[in-house]
């Protein structure tokens, strides 16, 4: 529980660092050239994500989705998944 949690941390942090760069790049001047989790898939996995299939699949248009908007809604699961549940009795026991 704790290692999913620290993991669902450092993704939302990661898509934080993700998104703030996205931000960056589109206030500057010239084209706006995103980091796509293509991108991120062709660094962590050495290969590019083969896109030939036809109709796209899901995979193929995650990929060409911006990198923070795949990536923090993991960590998010990962977070609510990995939670400390706390019990609180309504009523006392007796006993």
């Amino acid at each position: 529980m704790f290692f999913g949690r620290l993991l669902g941390w450092a993704l939302l942090g990661l898509a934080m660092l993700m998104a703030s760069g996205d931000a960056v790049l589109a206030l500057g001047p010239g084209d706006h050239v995103g980091i796509v989790t293509g991108d991120v898939w062709m660094l962590l996995a050495g290969r590019a994500f083969d896109r030939a299939s036809f109709p796209p699949s899901i995979g193929s248009i995650l990929m060409a989705w911006p990198a923070w908007t795949v990536i923090a809604p993991i960590g998010l699961a990962l977070l609510l998944a990995c939670r400390r549940r706390r019990r609180r009795y309504r009523f006392r026991r007796i006993g």
